[in-house]
């Protein structure tokens, strides 16, 4: 009997196997037909992924920017960025995992059976993301590929040159704007961060405009200004309400990666860094208690000095607060756009309100983003050491900015690079100067050498030291 059974259920399974042959053709892993909304969302969840991540191997910002301090391994905040694959991580999250599932999700957009006005701000929203993810691209590298980067046919793609890149990201950010229509929709519930809201991704793409021309008004003012005016005209953030934020969820896979980190890997590797400490003890900051927890030995807070392997008991830590699976990611706010305001009324940018107003609504807004109360918030801007500078503009914003980034390494590092605020320590027994870029993906080296050998030779080579074209300055 049970032979026959056998017999019986190998039998159906050969005539299930052999009805539809078929679709044994299907490549499951290339669909046919894919929703335009899923590809977007994912593009979005890869990017905040991305810059939330502290694993070192994907972004290692919170490192070398002296926010935090490694201790099992810390080769990478001694600038060691050689030995492994991070630069090749940041390469594939935003190329491979974001902007190549913006070009199957615009393909997609333009095939499917929606109104015009929908399709038309769909379309907007993907030049927004794209244009996003190109800017770090950028701002890390240098010259990337860029005109043949995601192109099925050429698996050799030229680089471009990393200036002639950003000034066209900035007219692809001005088309987008002007393409976007707020009485019709776009992605609906798709769409994790702003809902397909598509006013509220209208003053996202002038904001990140605003902050793309700040970063070029020491190389390019005449381009800058212009860019950065015609932001401000289209309306940039002015509230929290408006954040550029995807909130994690508390169920894995879809965690804020700080968590993952912190708490799912049971690893012990990071502590304060000695650097962001002294800041925040030399201002009275209160966001003290918010980033770090006390060290019982020595009743207070104590950061490791940069560069150095400390024991993890002996140091702060990092506040529980991030252990939050559910912590949002964010990666553009209004405090930093009120400091890019104080920035461009101070270049003599046409702005309205003073500098200083700005700034302290920025130093405010950032502040308040970490729920300190009203009264200690009233108590820092009073100190003098707070208050805005015009005669040392630079270190009034680069160090608020800087302290305002702690939980976004990516910008800190881009903002610092710009301003050269605040003076970092030097790290303990570095291999390099201080990284200014990354070096390109060994994936480059071997597969692509040519273009590759071509780009950094444009820029003067291909080290962590070689400043950037707008960092020249």
């Amino acid at each position: 009997m049970r032979k026959q059974l056998i017999t019986i259920m190998l039998a159906g399974a050969l005539v299930s196997c052999t009805k539809d042959l078929t679709s044994l053709n299907d490549d499951l892993k290339n669909p046919e037909v894919v929703p335009p909304g899923t590809l977007f969302a994912s593009a979005e969840r890869e990017l905040f992924t991305a810059h939330a991540s502290p694993n070192v191997y994907v972004n290692v910002f919170r490192v070398i920017t002296q926010y935090w301090q490694q201790t099992t391994y810390n080769q990478e905040s001694q600038y060691e960025l050689e030995g492994n694959a991070l630069s090749g991580a940041w390469w594939r999250d935003h190329y491979f995992f974001v902007i190549k599932n913006v070009h199957s999700c615009r393909k997609w957009v333009k095939a499917s059976e929606v109104a015009e006005e929908v399709r038309k701000n769909q379309l907007a929203l993907l030049e927004v993301l794209e244009v996003t993810a190109y800017y770090y691209l950028t701002t890390t590298f240098g010259n990337v590929p860029y005109k043949e980067a995601i192109n099925d046919d050429n698996s050799f793609p030229k680089y471009d040159d990393a200036k002639g890149i950003y000034t066209d990201l900035l007219a692809r950010l001005t088309a987008a704007i002007g393409d976007m229509d707020d009485s019709a929709e776009s992605f609906g519930d798709s769409d994790l961060i702003y809902g397909g809201d598509v006013a509220a991704w209208k003053k996202m793409a002038a904001s990140l405009k605003l902050k793309m021309a700040i970063l070029i008004a020491d190389s390019d003012a005449t381009a800058a200004q212009t860019a950065g005016e015609d932001a401000i005209e289209s309306g940039v953030f002015t509230s929290a309400d408006d954040n550029f934020t995807l909130h994690f969820l508390a169920s894995p896979p879809y965690t804020n990666p700080v968590y993952e980190e912190l708490v799912q890997s049971g690893r012990i590797d990071f502590v304060a860094c000695k650097t962001i400490v002294d800041t925040l003890a030399s201002f009275n900051d209160p966001r003290m208690t918010r980033f770090f927890r006390t060290v019982p030995t020595v009743g207070g807070y104590k950061g490791a000095p940069p560069g150095t392997k400390p024991d993890y008991r002996q140091f702060s830590r990092i506040h529980r607060d991030f252990n939050n699976p559910e912590l949002p990611g964010i990666m553009l706010d209004y405090p930093e756009v009120e400091m890019l305001l104080a920035e461009a009324k101070q270049r003599g940018w046409n702005v309205s309100g003073s500098a200083a107003d700005h700034y302290m609504a920025g130093v405010r807004g950032a502040l308040e983003s970490w729920n300190i109360p009203d009264a200690e918030i009233a108590q820092y801007l009073a100190q003098p050491k707070v208050a805005y500078d015009p005669a040392n503009w630079k270190k009034s914003i680069g160090v608020q900015k800087w302290i305002a980034f702690f939980n976004r390494g990516a910008d800190g590092w881009t903002d610092f690079r710009r301003l050269d605020f605040p003076k970092l320590q030097p790290a303990q027994n570095a291999i390099s100067g201080f990284p200014v870029r990354y070096r390109y993906p060994v994936s480059e080296h071997n597969i692509n050498r040519r273009n590759y050998e071509a780009a950094a030779q444009a820029m003067g080579g291909d080290k962590v030291e070689t400043k950037l074209w707008w960092d020249k300055f």
